[in-house]
């Protein structure tokens, strides 16, 4: 029974990828393709910490188009200052700080994960009952589009990434 759930959801899924009636909407189920050619898959966001209003967005990013392009800014309900980070090597310490986009070359994945790339959402508002939250990818050449991804790890662990915000 379980298999069959399974290749049900399956087959829901890969016909639910096609491009035409495309409204730039998708749930974090599965990978999101624009016709651009750029494919958004792994995405969740993390809340913040008890006594804390930073939360922090990751994600891969990957350009199957034949043209370079640029993520220019991300931004969410839950936050109205939601930045892309980077950490950077300035002499042997490494730092985190904002950067202005992040560029696509074509056939390239960017991650944004711990220590690398990654969203920096400040005076984040989310309940604790809230299970997901929109993200909108804004690029230089493609059209936004407005990812539904889950939240995950709410209260789990230390972030020493991201405990001084």
């Amino acid at each position: 029974m379980k298999k069959i759930a399974l290749i049900i959801i399956a087959a829901l899924l890969a016909g639910c990828s096609g491009h035409e009636g495309m409204d730039h909407t998708s749930h974090n189920s599965a990978s999101h393709a624009m016709s651009e050619g750029i494919v958004i898959s792994a995405a969740r966001v993390l809340p913040p910490f008890p006594g804390r209003d930073t939360a922090a967005g990751y994600f891969e990013i990957t350009n199957h188009g034949k043209t370079a392009d640029r993520l220019l800014s991300v931004t969410s309900p839950i936050s109205d200052a939601v930045e892309i980070h980077n950490h950077i090597e300035d002499n042997g310490v490494m730092k985190m700080r904002q950067v202005e986009g992040v560029d696509l070359a074509p056939g390239e994945t960017v991650v944004f994960k711990p220590g690398s790339y990654h969203l920096m959402m400040f005076k984040a508002t989310l309940p604790e009952d809230q299970k997901n939250v929109a993200l909108t990818l804004n690029y230089q050449n493609a059209e936004p589009v407005t990812l539904i991804v889950d939240v995950e790890g709410r209260g789990e662990g230390s972030d020493d990434e991201h405990s001084g915000h």
